[in-house]
């Protein structure tokens, strides 16, 4: 038993290298692992630094076209809102056409932290896609905003 489980030579992957799920969700892990390593410092999860650049990109948008944007229910987009806001870095503003809707915009606290969080998630981005050359790149960036739609 002990010698199975120490065995040496290659595992047979079986089906699971031509599974785009399987695929992507290992990509996913290695990303993420790798993103909380390297923004650490930041206190910020990758889902909450999407939130800061689409408000940052949006000043005044509403929770609403936030979680659209954001491709969230409002249930899990409004918990992290809360956390951002209580951390000082997204303020909430009254629209005066709609009495139940919230603008966002980033505090000066928010857009002071964005610049030197996106060059650390730039050297993630590069560390992450380091065995791709340039055209491989952008190829697998353009295959996956087709597969999102985007």
């Amino acid at each position: 038993m002990d010698a199975e489980r120490f065995r040496q030579e290659p595992i047979d992957l079986g089906p699971l290298p031509g599974l785009l799920g399987h695929l992507l969700r290992r990509a996913h892990t290695r990303m993420l692992l790798d993103f909380t390593e390297s923004t650490a410092e930041f206190g910020i999860t990758s889902g909450e630094f999407a939130l800061l650049c689409l408000v940052e990109a949006n000043p005044g948008i509403t929770l609403g076209q936030l979680a659209t944007a954001a491709a969230l229910d409002k249930s899990t987009l409004s918990p992290a809102m809360q956390r951002l806001t209580e951390r000082g870095l997204v303020e909430r503003h009254a629209v005066p056409s709609d009495r139940r809707a919230q603008a966002l915009r980033l505090s000066a606290e928010g857009m002071a932290l964005l610049p030197p969080f996106k060059a650390r998630v730039g050297e993630h981005e590069d560390r992450i896609a380091q065995p791709l050359d340039a055209a491989e790149r952008e190829a697998l960036l353009c295959l996956l905003r087709k597969l999102n739609g985007l």
